[in-house]
């Protein structure tokens, strides 16, 4: 508990110093996820918003719906609190009264950019500015973020490794969803989060060319590329790992996009490192695949950040800017797709390091060792 309250500490400081570096009187944030990275509290909105406002020098102000009073009174972390009825009450008692009451008069209030369209439309008198502070502090992991995430990693490269071992042709796709049920059912036991999160299952090749496609839990793995895939969430954190594998020879063309998906993947972890741009991964492994006439053959980016979700920030992909840094965390992913034929893509999490990278989650990768008969 004193590791948690002193990384929430540690958190709240930071965004305070960046507030009164940016000239911000108060900064509102709405976002779930958000207001769990800054106090470690579970809720459920259920239409009520909860509204978590930070100032640059004085402790943080939570509102939230009259009935939620109780369940946000923690001791480990200092705040004041106000609160409102419902979501729509009489005059005076609405979220939004209760919000400009506190902020109304201020020069410049800032909200996340993922904030609520609501909150700035009820609330006109108030001096809004969009900005993306949270974002930017989250994409930057600390020690403390770092165990969690290798925690999850561990776990998620466990069950791909268990499900590899388990898969062959007829295997169905259901006893390979049961294994991570199973160990998401242990890891409840010993820390209970109703945010914790165990998928994993084996898409098909007649699915994996539809990369969020759902395969019917009935059927069976047989030839040609099977992708398995792991997306944890275990104490607040996430964690994916993937594996293209055959369980009969691959044909020379499935052979041969196998490898140009393993050297896009080299490619991509060759410009994995401080100082490059998120836009330039995508950008060199694209001209890759285009070299290789592949470019109708892909569907998305070839990663994006990791951290309490699965998909968050830095994207990337071309419009993203970004500059590289130690500590972020991201999905490694390029991928092709062959309607009736299947797709092709590993996934691993990664640490951006000083120099480089690590990855995170572990599976075996090369061909000879995922022909799995």
């Amino acid at each position: 508990m004193e590791d948690l309250k002193q990384e929430l500490k540690n958190r709240l400081t930071k965004l305070q110093n960046t507030l009164a570096e940016s000239d911000f009187e108060a900064y509102v944030i709405s976002n779930q996820e958000d207001i769990w990275y800054f106090t470690n509290i579970n809720y459920k909105p259920e239409q009520r918003p909860f509204l978590f406002i930070a100032y640059p020098d004085k402790k943080p102000l939570f509102i939230v719906p009259q009935l939620e009073v109780d369940h946000f009174t923690v001791p480990y972390f200092d705040y004041d609190m106000d609160n409102y009825f419902d979501v729509t009450s009489r005059n005076g008692q609405n979220w939004y009264d209760v919000l400009s009451k506190h902020l109304n008069g201020l020069p410049k209030v800032g909200i996340e950019s993922n904030g609520e369209l609501l909150t700035t439309k009820f609330t006109p008198e108030i001096n809004w500015e969009t900005a993306f502070l949270v974002q930017n502090q989250r994409m930057i992991k600390s020690n403390y973020e770092l165990d969690k995430l290798q925690y999850v990693s561990d776990v998620c490269s466990n069950v791909v490794q268990q499900t590899l071992k388990m898969s062959h042709t007829g295997t169905k796709v259901i006893d390979t969803y049961a294994l991570a049920m199973k160990v998401g059912a242990e890891e409840m036991k010993k820390h209970f989060s109703l945010e914790n999160r165990t998928i994993n299952a084996v898409w098909p090749s007649k699915y994996s060319f539809m990369p969020h496609s759902i395969p019917d839990i009935s059927s069976e793995i047989g030839a040609g590329p099977n992708i398995d895939v792991a997306t944890f969430n275990l104490q607040g954190y996430a964690a994916e790992c993937e594996r293209t594998f055959f369980t009969e020879n691959p044909a020379d063309d499935e052979r041969q996009h196998f490898e140009q998906m393993m050297t896009a993947r080299s490619i991509f972890l060759d410009h994995l490192k401080p100082g490059n741009k998120a836009s330039d991964i995508e950008d060199a492994v694209d001209s890759y695949f285009n070299q290789e006439g592949l470019s109708d053959h892909i569907l998305h980016r070839p990663g994006h950040g990791i951290g309490l979700n699965n998909h968050e920030w830095p994207t990337l992909s071309y419009g993203n800017d970004t500059v590289l840094t130690e500590n972020m965390v991201v999905s490694v992913e390029p991928a092709i797709y062959f309607e009736n034929q299947g797709g092709y893509r590993h996934s691993d999490t990664a640490l951006i390091t000083k120099d480089g990278y690590r990855l995170m989650t572990k599976a075996p990768e090369k061909l000879e060792n995922l022909i799995l008969k």
